[in-house]
Formats: structure tokens, C-alpha cells, sequence
């Protein structure tokens, strides 16, 4: 896709964009009602997060605290809290394209090459 194409894109998104406001309440309220759940270690360590990516719950198997590894737990209960923020972030993604119509970062492209090529010229 050209530039020109991912402006024309763009133009389009904003054009349908109506009352960004009632929009970004709507979306806010739809995020932090989505739970997106991650584990690690075979479900021994399991993370659930809004998907505004505010950690809500975590789970930790009993066995876990009779084993005398605890990096192994700190470990999973980072690797299960790394997921369930990526996790969190796609959901996000999903959900700003439901409401908005677009996601912001499909941008990202042409503000980067409007960078690159200077910007707006001078007048």
C-alpha cells in the first residue's frame, strides 16, 4: 500500500470518526470490562488482566510455594504476567477497531514517513 493509498485511508477513518469523545468513554468502559487470562508453567502461575492492562488476579497453584525454587516462581509469574499484557495490548487493539472504526497505530506508516520526508513544507 502507497502513501498516498494509507492517506486516503486515513482521511476516510477520520471522516467517520463522528463524536471521538462519547467514542473514547465507550471504549474505556468496554476495555476494563474484558479479562484476558495467561499462564505459564503448565497453569501453575496464571495472570488476568483488564484489557486496559490492569492486572486484577493472580493465581499461584499451592504446590508452587512447597518448591524450593523460587526464581522458577518469580520467573512464571513474570512470564505470565509478560503475556497477559501482550494479550491485553491485541484485545486493545481489537477493541479500538470495533468502536473507532480504525486503529491508530495502522497509521503509524504514513506519520512516519510524513517524518521522514520533513514534515509539512515550509510557507
Amino acid at each position: 500500500m502507497g502513501i498516498f493509498d494509507q492517506m486516503k485511508q486515513m482521511r476516510e477513518a477520520f471522516s467517520q470518526l463522528g463524536n471521538i469523545k462519547e467514542k473514547q468513554e465507550e471504549l474505556q468502559k468496554r476495555l476494563a470490562q474484558i479479562r484476558v487470562t495467561a499462564s505459564a508453567g503448565a497453569g501453575m502461575v496464571e495472570v488476568t488482566a483488564t484489557a486496559d492492562g490492569t492486572l486484577t488476579n493472580l493465581n499461584i497453584n499451592p504446590i508452587m510455594f512447597n518448591a524450593d525454587d523460587k526464581k522458577m516462581l518469580e520467573d512464571l509469574i513474570l512470564s505470565a504476567t509478560n503475556e497477559v499484557q501482550r494479550k491485553a495490548k491485541e484485545t486493545m487493539a481489537h477493541e479500538m477497531k470495533n468502536v473507532l472504526g480504525f486503529n491508530p497505530s495502522d497509521f503509524e506508516g504514513v506519520f512516519n514517513q510524513f517524518q521522514k520526508d520533513g514534515g509539512f513544507p515550509p510557507v
